[in-house]
């Protein structure tokens, strides 16, 4: 069975880009590809292991022709 797992990360990241002016520096949003970076700081705030095929159902198909009852309790004869 193979299994998927996602880790996610908080990262803390010295980006340094050259630009030609004041005005263009500001109005980047995000840095281009000839941006330096460097990874100051990472931390693991959690990963998780899931089976691969989420959508798999693991059950017989006699376990899914059960059905149950809410109230629960012994059933009188009729």
């Amino acid at each position: 069975m193979k299994v998927m797992k996602e880790s996610f990360y908080e990262a803390s990241v010295r980006i340094d880009e050259e630009f030609e002016s004041a005005e263009e520096a500001h109005l980047s949003n995000k840095p281009s590809d000839k941006a330096s970076v460097k990874v100051l700081d990472i931390k693991l705030e959690m990963s998780r292991i899931k089976n691969k095929l989420k959508e798999q159902d693991v059950r017989s198909k006699s376990d899914k022709s059960i059905k149950g009852s809410a109230g629960g309790g012994i059933k009188k004869d009729e």
